[in-house]
């Protein structure tokens, strides 16, 4: 292969910079008499695939000079080239360009922009009234869009790495009792068909996602387990990949657990048995009446409308994400290791537990000094 230092040009116009420890691989094209570069391609067929897009655009007169694109067309154009991104991903940050980014600095030429419009950016976002969280989660779309910018001569430099990285400040949501956490489950039982996704987020720990998308395949009535191996794309009725290793997991049920989806698997038995042809079977669990995916946004105003018939009034008001923390929680202070918990919720690493659980460490911390002063007693 040719290398950027020997000038020689590959019969396919796609250059290796042999020094290079990562994204070796570059091209240049002519743009009106220009010679435009662009660097930090992983493979070969990248820099071979980016090529033939920049001359398509060429072609189209879509091309725009980076000195004239404006930061708005520039996350776009990077947005469309992101197809390793999951799908949730994708319109995840679409939404935060769309409601956060470019009304701020959306309209600035990307060569013109500097660590002065992120940090009004980063103000805009907390007048708005964002938590430390989205702030962060807007900042890191921005800090790798301009990233990647850099890597292709776009720009110089990222100034987003230049402005103080937002902090999160950690708020520790409130939790249900567990004792009354588990009287509401009871008394809401027979409430609504989507009951049972609550449930099982409780005792599973699994995302809401996860459960839309689990099939009566993945579930081993006899040994008690469930195999975590998909998520279903919100709002829609499509499987997608679960993100990482970690998240593709088998998690272990108790035998209630066994009887109440033995109890669920006869229901939709009968509603399948009655609509007969038109009920569209998919193997679901959790499912709407005719055996499509459930949507998410159904079973959050569901376990919202039990909360406001079942809950005590002193207690916490708990999003349906607050399920999978309880889940958690109740774990930990009944003295699980946090590596089973860990491998339960399908975290990437014990330490992602260990951070997002520390307010219940005290409390574990005290119980094992009292333990071990049980154990070695001078007295």
């Amino acid at each position: 292969m040719a290398s950027e230092k020997s000038g020689a040009k590959p019969k396919d116009y796609i250059y290796e910079n042999t020094e290079a420890k990562s994204n070796p691989f570059w091209f240049q094209v002519m743009v009106n008499g220009k010679r435009v570069t662009r660097r930090g391609f992983r493979t070969r067929g990248e820099a071979k695939k980016a090529r033939a897009a920049l001359i398509t655009e060429l072609s189209k007169d879509e091309y725009i000079e980076p000195s004239k694109m404006t930061f708005g067309e520039y996350y776009i154009k990077w947005l469309k080239s992101r197809n390793n991104l999951a799908f949730n991903t994708l319109k995840m940050y679409s939404k935060y360009f769309k409601s956060h980014i470019n009304p701020v600095i959306g309209h600035i030429p990307i060569s013109k922009l500097t660590p002065s419009h992120i940090e009004e950016l980063l103000e805009a976002m907390r007048e708005k009234g964002l938590g430390d969280e989205m702030v962060k989660r807007n900042y890191a779309v921005v800090h790798a869009a301009l990233n990647a910018a850099v890597k292709k001569d776009i720009l110089i430099r990222n100034v987003a790495g230049r402005v103080e990285k937002p902090k999160v400040t950690r708020k520790e949501r409130p939790l249900m009792e567990t004792d009354a956490l588990q009287q509401m489950l009871k008394d809401s039982k027979d409430f609504s068909r989507y009951w049972i996704a609550a449930y099982l987020a409780v005792m599973t720990g699994m995302r809401i996602g996860e459960i839309c998308g689990l099939q009566w395949a993945d579930i081993d009535f006899d040994r008690g387990l469930i195999l975590v191996q998909r998520n279903m794309l919100e709002d829609t009725n499509e499987f997608s990949s679960l993100k990482t290793n970690k998240s593709r997991r088998v998690i272990a049920i108790s035998p209630q657990v066994v009887e109440t989806l033995k109890e669920q698997r006869q229901k939709v038995d009968i509603e399948k048995a009655e609509l007969k042809g038109e009920y569209q079977d998919r193997d679901l669990v959790v499912c709407s009446s005719k055996g499509t995916a459930a949507l998410q946004n159904r079973i959050r105003s569901s376990w919202k409308r039990i909360q406001e018939l079942y809950k005590k009034e002193d207690e916490p008001e708990l999003r349906f994400h607050d399920l999978r923390h309880a889940h958690a929680s109740i774990l930990l202070k009944q003295g699980v290791h946090p590596k089973v918990v860990s491998e339960r919720l399908g975290h990437s690493t014990i330490t992602l537990t260990l951070e997002t659980y520390s307010h219940l460490l005290p409390h574990m911390q005290s119980d094992a000094a009292i333990g071990l002063e049980q154990m070695i007693n001078l007295k």
